[in-house]
């Protein structure tokens, strides 16, 4: 678990990625599939944890330690109808805090996807979501002031999104074009955060051209056009609107004996539609490969180097991640995971530099088909040239993840 993590990343993971940490996709593979007469098949789950935070609010001095019970009912429903496919997802998260009442939280999601093959060379997918989400104190555009926050911030996302692709899947050449609308607004603390509301609009474009059943080169160029709802009288803090293009070259192959992934490797480009702010332009890349050498071990290795809009001060932030993972059964019952993860981030327009490593150890039990348990640590550590923005924290868990 991150917990020094940049707000416009945050909904790349939660939307962009389609995953949201308040209703993760259970996982299914043992999971019972209620069928129903309709053709609509629901599967649902449910999580539940007990964790011990030792800073809650990611804070330098003055740290405040708490137990937490969090439950995670989700419910998905997915309808098949010959090569398409149209699925509903829903899902809460509710935290309770024993220590800090304040902290407590409720986290939703819904989310509509329709995969429609309109013919062998004509296909496309929708992706609607509404996402009401929150931030840790201390967190996002509240980093290192956690402990003056009264509660944790909340927003509201909206996206819809989805892409059109041409090129039958029998031949080597497929061409993709994508579209993107999200809207991020702020629900507390107006007087800042009525600055950080924002809207981003992307269009992109993909050729794929297949070298193997199960590897694709893939050349892509997408455009983010951000726009800020308001911007403060403080020069310093004016207009952030900006345009981030990216033009990318790599590859993706699915799984097969031994390894899957995708490297993406390019140029970037941020121009600020204010002046006064320094754009940017470098190298970028995302890679993830996961690496089997048994049936029962993977390692994953990833990296990536991209700018971002920082939470508070500065023109943009260019961030480097390196992490690796490695997850290995035991038995058919026991399992375990051990994985590290190191965030660089150097900021212009500001002097400031932020180095984040996480640990993570975990243990997990089969007890039943219907039922995982998992025992862990994540272990976070935060430096930055900046003393106020230093903190490290601990988050110790027992977490129960439940299917029919």
């Amino acid at each position: 678990m991150r917990t020094l993590i940049g707000n416009k990343n945050i909904i790349a993971v939660l939307v962009g990625a389609l995953f949201v940490p308040v209703a993760q996709a259970q996982n299914t593979e043992n999971a019972v599939v209620i069928k129903t007469d309709s053709g609509i098949d629901f599967t649902p789950g449910l999580n539940a944890s007990v964790k011990y935070d030792d800073n809650i609010a990611s804070a330098n001095l003055d740290t405040e330690d708490s137990m937490i019970l969090v439950v995670t009912p989700a419910l998905k429903a997915e309808l098949l109808s010959g090569n398409s496919s149209y699925t509903a997802e829903a899902g809460i998260e509710y935290a309770e805090y024993f220590s800090s009442s304040d902290d407590n939280y409720l986290d939703g999601l819904f989310r509509l996807k329709a995969d429609v093959e309109l013919n062998q060379s004509n296909r496309f997918n929708i992706i609607g979501s509404y996402i009401a989400g929150h931030e840790d104190r201390g967190t996002g555009i509240f980093e290192g002031a956690g402990n003056l926050q009264v509660e944790p911030n909340t927003y509201d996302v909206y996206a819809i999104g989805g892409y059109y692709e041409y090129g039958a899947r029998s031949t080597p050449a497929r061409l993709r074009i994508n579209a993107k609308y999200l809207e991020k607004e702020y629900k507390r603390y107006e007087e800042l955060t009525q600055y950080k509301n924002y809207t981003d609009v992307t269009f992109g474009g993909s050729f794929y051209y297949d070298v193997s059943p199960t590897a694709s080169l893939v050349a892509s160029i997408q455009s983010i056009d951000t726009e800020y709802n308001k911007s403060p009288q403080d020069i310093e803090l004016q207009n952030r609107d900006s345009v981030t293009t990216n033009y990318l070259l790599g590859a993706d192959w699915e799984a097969t004996a031994s390894t899957e992934g995708k490297v993406r490797v390019g140029y970037q480009q941020k121009s600020f539609d204010n002046s006064i702010r320094d754009d940017f332009s470098g190298l970028t890349w995302d890679v993830d490969i996961t690496w089997r050498p048994l049936t029962y071990s993977a390692l994953t290795l990833k990296t990536g180097q991209s700018s971002k809009d920082p939470n508070l001060l500065g023109d943009y932030v260019r961030e480097t991640s390196y992490g690796a993972s490695w997850e290995h059964n035991w038995t058919e019952l026991f399992s375990t995971k051990l994985g590290y993860e190191r965030v660089e981030d150097d900021f212009t327009g500001i002097i400031r530099e932020d180095k984040t490593s996480t640990y993570q150890a975990a243990i997990g039990y089969s007890v039943a088909r219907w039922l995982m348990l998992r025992a862990g640590v994540d272990i976070n550590e935060s430096r930055s040239s900046s003393d106020i923005y230093e903190f490290d924290r601990n988050v110790y868990y027992i977490n129960a993840e439940m299917t029919l």
